[in-house]
């Protein structure tokens, strides 16, 4: 489906709006959606797929990610149990980057905002020792008003700017094209390829699913995510597999099977090379975290 366009109601007279986001599940509060204003996201609790552009990861508790203007986006839960109201809880932080006035943001003062804003059109996810820093800001933010609420979001900024452990997500490649994307063709690929993980994927079924011959839809589909085929295919499988590492005591070699992989040295390959450590390291240390 394509990215639905999401109007972005400030509060008052206000220049950012900032609210949490408590549900059973995160796909059925919001969908596949971009705005003008970039977002900050904090993760307090949860965890399942986050969405940004043509990147796909887990996330998890202590995630902080900033999507830039139209940067389409979700997070969502990897499964449909919705028992606990309170299963996911998050802090969104909603601005345009000109909020505080373009003469502000274009003024010599500013040129490291400018830079974290060129930056984000890609999406941010940080990391280090400052997030928690930025998570109070955050939830300042919330209790406050008027000059202290606007000295806090500068220094929240301020600190983004400084944080050291920033990782782009998107592909250098990636083009929001808010027409194509996640639309009509890439949206039913994307439907095939997760409804058939664990069953062998052909790129051929992919391209007749949309009606085009193989060497058109490898180029359309590169040019449209930035990815191969192939690699988008192995993505959507190890965030599977991390899934259900984490939530399941399955065997890993029935993890692998269930993620399509037909044997488990393959599988352990394709996972390091995506996540820099094993499927069995990976297990142990969420296990330690929870």
């Amino acid at each position: 489906m394509d990215p639905q366009f999401e109007a972005v109601e400030l509060e008052g007279d206000s220049v950012i709006k900032t609210f949490p986001v408590r549900c059973a599940l995160l796909q059925e509060n919001h969908g596949w959606h971009y705005h003008p204003e970039c977002e900050l996201t904090f993760v307090a609790k949860g965890q399942g797929t986050r969405f940004i552009g043509d990147s796909v990861q887990h996330y998890e508790p202590g995630d902080i990610v900033l999507a830039g203007p139209d940067l389409p986006h979700c997070w969502i839960n990897d499964d449909r149990d919705n028992s606990d109201p309170d299963r996911n809880n998050l802090l969104v932080l909603q601005f345009r980057p000109d909020c505080l006035g373009s003469d502000f943001l274009n003024s010599p003062d500013a040129l490291a905002l400018q830079n974290l804003f060129d930056r984000a059109k890609r999406g941010l996810k940080f990391s280090g020792n400052s997030t928690g820093e930025v998570a109070s800001a955050m939830a300042r933010l919330q209790e406050q008003s008027g000059l202290s609420r606007l000295t806090t979001f500068l220094k929240l900024l301020d600190m983004l700017t400084q944080c050291t452990e920033v990782e782009a997500l998107t592909s250098e490649l990636y083009y929001s094209d808010k027409t194509e994307f996640h639309g009509g063709r890439i949206g039913n690929v994307i439907d095939y390829v997760k409804a058939n993980l664990s069953k062998d994927i052909k790129q051929t079924e992919a391209a007749n699913l949309v009606a085009m011959t193989p060497q058109g839809f490898s180029r359309f589909f590169r040019a449209t995510t930035g990815r191969t085929f192939v690699s988008f295919v192995n993505v959507m499988r190890i965030m599977e597999a991390c899934r259900l590492l984490v939530n399941t005591d399955y065997d890993i070699i029935d993890i692998a099977f269930e993620c399509g992989y037909a044997n488990l040295s393959n599988f352990n390959r394709r996972f390091s090379e995506l996540k820099q450590t094993t499927p069995r390291d990976y297990r142990q240390q969420h296990n330690k975290r929870d």
